[in-house]
């Protein structure tokens, strides 16, 4: 038995391990997104271990007191097994709100009370004195809690509408709640062991690499792409396909930063940044370029277009205490065949005019 549970799991408790050594040394999250992180991991260690139990004691038939062994390791399996894709909500919620209504825990509190039980009532398992295993009428409704969390942890995503990868977000989150899914009926139908904490330790690790590229890829105050990303899509983008690029700079952002203090430049950055996100079309994307740049791509050429959204974009500037929040902004044509960079070039001199236009008019 020992043998099979280590073929079984002991690619998965490695990994596991190297992976708590990462989030350990990681830079990039928060103390109590890291902590998270770290729970799940010990989650999904306990859990494997009372898995192999459950099996280790049913190996021992109705010899001893197995049977009360077994019960516990059942309980604690089906008790227990929901907090892994709760933990998960909770990491981004984190990243996100940081607000989960108390609501929230009702399911996993019904499920651990439900599970407990069972030792005596045998609504979701019954363990014989002779040490026979059966489910009970309840029995999906440890599954049925922990898909209530990946749902959750789907329908967050796909709400947030102004985050820049949103759609590639919820496609992972999708494809791991049915990969998790096809486990669990694997495990459940098929009697195919060592299968649901096997695939949830994969989609933890996968998450959390998610999670990562997206610190990298994302500013995280504006909720735009980030300068890495902005390199990136140069490198696409040169001589290669047609764009529209508009460079943006912030107007008087020292003024308001000597005034009010930094804070207020960057709730000023970020009432710009939501603007142009707010108009901007499905095919353009917003970088964070430098403190108070940014620049704006679209995939078509469509300069008429690019003005009327930034200049719509103008408009809805919400101001910081008595000072207006306003941008300046250039906006030029990429052709195949053409250095990217001199367009970036064009619109810079072209925001540049703009921005001398205005501080004229004033």
């Amino acid at each position: 038995m020992l043998r099979e549970a280590m073929k079984s799991y002991y690619a998965p408790l490695l990994i596991l391990l190297f992976f708590g050594v990462m989030v350990s040394v990681d830079k990039l999250f928060s103390k109590k997104i890291k902590r998270l992180f770290l729970l799940e991991i010990c989650l999904l260690l306990f859990l494997i271990a009372v898995t192999w139990l459950d099996h280790y004691f049913a190996f021992m038939g109705d010899n001893g007191g197995a049977w009360r062994l077994r019960s516990i390791a059942a309980c604690l399996n089906f008790a227990i097994g929901p907090c892994s894709p709760m933990i998960l909500v909770l990491i981004y919620d984190t990243g996100v709100s940081g607000k989960i209504p108390k609501l929230f825990y009702v399911p996993q509190i019904i499920n651990f009370t439900t599970s407990v039980l069972s030792i005596w009532s045998g609504w979701i398992f019954t363990v014989s004195s002779g040490n026979v295993y059966s489910r009970g009428p309840l029995f999906p409704m440890s599954l049925t809690v922990g898909f209530f969390y990946l749902l959750t942890l789907i329908v967050f995503s796909a709400r947030q509408q102004d985050k820049p990868n949103r759609r590639a977000e919820t496609i992972y989150l999708t494809a791991a709640f049915l990969g998790i899914g096809s486990a669990a009926c694997l495990e459940v139908f098929f009697g195919l062991d060592f299968m649901i904490w096997n695939v949830s330790s994969v989609c933890v690790i996968l998450y959390f690499l998610l999670l990562t590229t997206q610190k990298i890829l994302y500013d995280s105050m504006t909720g735009t792409y980030s300068r890495t990303a902005y390199e990136r899509q140069m490198e696409k983008l040169d001589f290669k396909l047609p764009c529209t690029v508009a460079m943006i700079d912030l107007n008087n952002l020292k003024q308001l930063n000597d005034r009010y203090g930094h804070s207020a430049g960057d709730e000023a950055i970020c009432s710009v940044t939501a603007a142009i996100l707010k108009q901007k079309s499905r095919h353009m994307k917003l970088y964070r370029y430098g403190g108070d740049e940014f620049v704006l791509i679209s995939s078509r050429i469509c300069e008429a277009e690019t003005d009327r959204v930034l200049k719509t974009a103008q408009e809805q500037c919400i101001a910081v205490f008595d000072m207006p929040v306003s941008f300046s902004y250039g906006i030029a044509v990429h052709q195949p065949g053409d250095d990217i960079h001199k367009a970036i070039l064009r619109a810079d001199e072209a925001m540049y005019q703009n921005k001398e236009k205005m501080r004229n008019e004033k």
